[in-house]
């Protein structure tokens, strides 16, 4: 069973101590209104501040922050409850160690993966996932109730790696076992009971439970020294080499690193900021914290793998961070690529690095490159060769024996007289062959995986000889003895022996003393900064790495600063780009987001500047130079060249550098109250149609990111141009928001703004960080979509950026081209009747017989789609439909009905029931507009809509009424809606029958003349029933 609990010896029972249990606690004490509660810790929460006057104060300052922040996340999934993976429990009874009143720990069996109702949506329940433990599956809060409980959390402190649905967790009370939590099921003949309880996702808590107990370290045997080292303004932090190492001559390079460095072709800045921490790396005199910033595109990853290289070929054993998974697999990439190319013997000394974490949230699967290197990877590769019976040892004994005396081993492999016995020359070929295969395998995984300090190079070398020899024998030579072949042998069973004796390793390893060995031995280790937590308790490290440091709150970076040995720190990173993410705006406001780094640049910390950029053309550097760099950045001479400069739509608008004004955009709001503009994702759309078609006949490889701050457009953009770029291979498409391309670049970057109103307002578009990483992007193309008058109606940066254009001529209007003017004037078009259905749901088209309802899905779809043409064809459609122009099958069992829009698009619709003062009525309610591929997904969406229907409002909804070729709709009494009201009563239905409202009925010639035939038939039809009645009358009481 896994988990991050200590288990001590008391009383002799065993107790289980959660790590981080004060902060659990604080999260199992809120009830559901204080979960509810955004405000819940208002003004309880103080500002970080810049300095500390002692480390107890400092770790002091998060506790409130990181408690708010873990409040926030809950409180977000709250709000997405409905989608919230839960999972069946199959049994629950206390665990072994369940002792009220606070250690109430359950072990629980979840419902089999493979089972549909249970699998979560594809995610397996892990250890710290925060739970709530359910009667039901939730849909809103109120299902939140457990027994007589109206909220029941539980904590998932460990996961069985055999079987990952037996857990065992923590709740935050007493989970009581009622008969209501029982449901019957058939199981064969019989009948069985089985649990009717839930296990609801809603967060996962490790990463702050790590905070938390790195804001709580031991007081005896803690190492605090970087953290003494940055709690005040200190000029040795970042600042000049330490004096003793100067006067000491101990900071001088040797002449072999800065040729090493050389060879890199790296530029003057690069070179000083790695020479900077490789001196620091060196002193013993002090504890160094050296801050290397690294702005867009001047080779940060580059400068950080050359350093790590160097560090690596120093045998320094160091660990490299960084904020996000992403990251981390980046700078690894780069390094384990370099070290490969300066490998002299095959893959040894792989095994000094290694990349450890979550398997599934780092997608290793799809890193190759990594696999190498990944510590589960090598673990399940040495652990083979680590078994007792056929692990590399008890092969290299079993050659060493059949080589000596082959015949010795054939008698003792078989019983005499066995009658399955080969001959002793095909015994020979299957053994030596299996075990020739084996050990080259086996040696093979040794040299690549177990660390340098483990297998020297000398046994590497041997065994790798060894691979040749036996490569090169012949079955017959372990057959025959010669001189020839005995000398052959002899030297190859010296070398297998002389092996043995230099790897002083046991026989048999299990996967965690494998896990140890490989993290205990390794210079260069590489994860997050929250994974850091688990190097704890291992060997000293000499140097810290934390790349993307200004994306680390600095409350996380205590983590990795607090590792025992510990003496020295680099941050690399960038503080003018986006900073971490907060949940929270109370935490925001209390500074959580901001990073150590930045903190010490706003303490006046020296950092080490990377000055030349490689990737933007300099049309597209020279704004974001001269506004966040105070032009600091020079442009590499390779994108100063002509060549760099690239025309890949015809015109000055499709220059390198553009602010295209889209003056009547639309700004609307979105998903979670976020903005969108319908009128610039036309935009974006005609432009990448256009880029495509280039790409196209031109056979030109392209790729374009697109950009916007807002998740509402980014969604909106991802809909419009849906898959259909997808399987090119020379054209790509990344439509992300900021936050989501930080470190990423493209040929050409599309920015969607987004704002367009009166008043100036921009919102979050103000933030200056998240505009620098917006306009960094691009290598050869930066087209900045916006309105003009929006953006510059205020004193922001975007209104500089406007009037920069401007001065440089690179200001041009949308309408300047005439395939975007087309194409706003048909958005803005359906713009307006989408608005004129917007406001008025249920529609009665002139001379229509039936009322037409929009469902808000519908007019989402319609959004997504914004062309006038398209909304026209719709608009034809449903005029159609409401003058009862569809098919008359009643006997169709399917609810759901589709109409041809175009070729590639079908609207879905339904017959369905409303309530209209005392009646209800049959309406024809449009459900969406969607590619005729998406048609049986939608629909079994829709299904389980209609799943909460009775079986009688079924029927109304399938009953079919027809005049002709005319199919009319029907109207029912709210009356007549009893349990034994039956459908088939056509006579009663029929008579009930209104085509319209009465004032519609007044103002059609024909809708009259239908209503004076439905009036004679009732009287008709009520004469009938009279006369019926009474003589059933009469026969009773004769």
């Amino acid at each position: 069973m896994q988990g991050l609990w200590e288990v001590k010896e008391k009383k002799e029972k065993k107790e289980r101590i959660i790590k981080g249990r004060d902060l659990v606690d604080v999260v199992f004490s809120w009830s559901v209104r204080d979960v509810l509660n955004s405000k819940l810790y208002k003004g309880k929460v103080d500002k970080i501040p810049n300095t500390f006057q002692s480390s107890k104060e400092y770790f002091k300052s998060f506790v409130n922050p990181i408690i708010e922040e873990t409040h926030a996340a809950l409180l977000s999934s709250m709000e997405t409850l409905r989608r919230a993976p839960a999972f069946k429990v199959w049994e629950i009874k206390p665990a072994k160690d369940f002792k009220p009143p606070k250690n109430l720990y359950y072990e629980v069996t979840l419902q089999t993966v493979s089972d549909n109702t249970t699998k979560g949506d594809g995610k397996l329940l892990e250890f710290n996932d925060l739970v709530a433990v359910t009667d039901n599956k939730p849909y809103r809060i109120d299902d939140l109730r457990c027994s007589n409980e109206p909220y029941l959390l539980a904590l998932v402190c460990g996961v069985n790696e055999d079987n990952p649905h037996l857990i065992t967790i923590l709740a935050s009370k007493p989970i009581v076992f009622e008969e209501g939590h029982m449901e019957t099921r058939k199981k064969g003949k019989g009948v069985k009971k089985s649990l009717s309880l839930f296990c609801v996702y809603l967060t996962n808590m490790m990463t702050n439970i790590r905070i938390w107990i790195a804001l709580h370290p031991d007081p005896e045997g803690g190492n605090l020294k970087l953290i003494s080292k940055v709690l005040q303004s200190n000029n040795e932090v970042g600042g000049e080499s330490c004096v003793s190492c100067q006067e000491n001559s101990e900071n001088i390079m040797p002449n072999h690193i800065e040729k090493r460095l050389r060879s890199f072709k790296l530029n003057t800045s690069q070179e000083e900021a790695i020479l900077r921490c490789l001196e620091a790396k060196n002193c013993r005199h002090s504890n160094n914290i050296k801050l290397i910033w690294g702005p867009p595109g001047t080779g940060k990853t580059k400068t950080t793998s050359v350093l790590l290289l160097n560090l690596f070929k120093m045998r320094c054993r160091t660990l490299t961070c960084a904020p996000t998974n992403i990251a981390v697999l980046e700078v690894a990439s780069r390094v384990v690529k370099l070290v490969s190319e300066s490998l002299r013997l095959g893959g040894y000394g792989l095994g000094d690095i290694v990349l450890f974490g979550n398997k599934e949230r780092m997608k290793i699967d799809d890193r190759e490159d990594l696999f190498d290197v990944f510590l589960d990877y090598r673990v399940d590769e040495l652990y083979d060769c680590f078994l007792a019976l056929t692990g590399w040892r008890a092969n290299v004994q079993r050659m060493i024996s059949l080589l000596t005396d082959p015949k010795e081993v054939y008698r003792q492999s078989f019983i005499e007289n066995d009658k399955r016995r080969p001959s002793f020359k095909k015994f020979v070929e299957k053994r030596f062959s299996k075990l020739r295969t084996d050990l080259r395998s086996q040696f093979s995984t040794l040299c690549l995986h177990l660390p340098t300090a483990s297998l020297s190079f000398q046994v590497a070398e041997k065994m790798n000889a060894t691979n040749d020899l036996l490569r090169a024998m012949k079955v017959s030579d372990v057959v025959r003895v010669s001189r020839k072949e005995d000398a052959r042998k002899q030297d190859c069973v010296e070398m297998l022996g002389s092996i043995c004796e230099s790897i002083e390793l046991p026989d048999f390893i299990g996967k965690f003393g494998l896990q140890r060995l490989c993290l205990e031995n390794a210079y260069l280790m590489f994860c997050t900064a929250s994974s850091s937590a688990k190097l704890h308790m291992s060997c000293p490290i000499q140097l810290l790495v934390i790349d993307e440091a200004a994306q680390l709150k600095e409350c996380e970076s205590a983590i990795p600063l607090q590792l025992p040995g510990l003496r020295h720190a680099v941050l690399i990173g960038d503080e003018k780009q986006l900073p971490a993410m907060i949940q929270s705006k109370i935490a925001s406001e209390a500074d959580l987001g901001r990073s150590l780094f930045e903190r010490l640049v706003l303490l006046g910390h020296k950092k080490q500047l990377l000055n030349m950029q490689y990737r933007m053309h300099p049309s597209i550097s020279i704004f974001p130079n001269r506004e966040f760099y105070g032009m600091k950045i020079l442009d590499a001479p390779s994108v100063r060249v002509r060549s760099y400069e690239k025309q890949f739509l015809p015109g000055k608008m499709y220059g390198p550098y553009s602010f295209i004004n889209v003056p009547y955009g639309r700004e609307q709001f979105g998903q979670g109250f976020s903005s969108k503009n319908i009128v610039e994702v036309s935009l974006v759309d005609e432009i990448l149609s256009k880029l495509y078609s280039v790409s196209r006949k031109s056979g030109r490889s392209i790729s374009v990111g697109v950009i916007s701050p807002y998740k509402a457009q980014v969604f909106a953009i991802q809909e419009k141009i849906g898959k259909k770029y997808d399987t090119s291979e020379k054209f790509t498409v990344s439509v992300r928001s900021v936050d989501g391309f930080q470190g990423g670049e493209e040929d050409i970057i599309i920015v969607s703004t987004v704002r367009s109103n009166g008043k100036g307002a921009i919102g979050f578009l103000s933030n200056q960080q998240r505009t620098n990483v917006a306009l960094t992007r691009a290598r050869f193309c930066l087209w900045i979509l916006g309105n003009e008058s929006t953006l510059t109606n205020n004193k922001s940066v975007w209104s500089r950026l406007v009037d920069d254009a401007k001065a440089r001529h690179c200001f041009h209007d949308a309408y300047d081209d005439e395939s975007l003017a087309q194409c706003i004037k048909r958005s803005a078009t359906a713009l307006d009747d989408l608005a004129k259905l917007q406001s008025n749901k249920l529609l009665s088209f002139e001379n229509s017989i039936w009322k037409v309802l929009l469902t808000n899905e519908f007019l989402k779809s319609l959004e997504t789609i914004i062309d006038s043409e398209i909304n026209k064809r719709v608009m034809s459609v449903l005029e159609k439909i409401s003058n009862g122009k569809f098919q008359q099958d009643s006997k169709s069992e399917n609810l759901f009905r589709q109409e041809d829009i175009d070729d590639g698009l079908s609207l879905i619709w339904t017959v369905d029931i409303i309530k209209k003062q005392n009646h209800y009525l049959q309406v024809l309610k449009i459900w969406h507009v969607l590619p005729s591929s998406d048609v049986s997904c939608a629909e079994k969406c829709l299904e389980k809509h209609y799943k909460r229907y009775t079986k009688l409002k079924i029927e109304r909804c399938r009953y079919i009424c027809s005049q002709g070729n005319v199919v009319v709709p029907m109207r029912w009494p709210v009356k007549s809606c009893l349990k034994n009201d039956m459908i088939s009563d056509v006579s009663r239905s029929f008579a009930l029958l209104s085509v319209l409202d009465e004032a519609e009925v007044q103002s059609s010639k024909t809708s009259l003349m239908n209503l004076f035939k439905i009036q004679e038939f009732l009287k008709r039809w009520k004469m009938k029933n009279v006369w019926t009645i009474r003589r059933k009358a009469l026969l009773q009481r004769s």
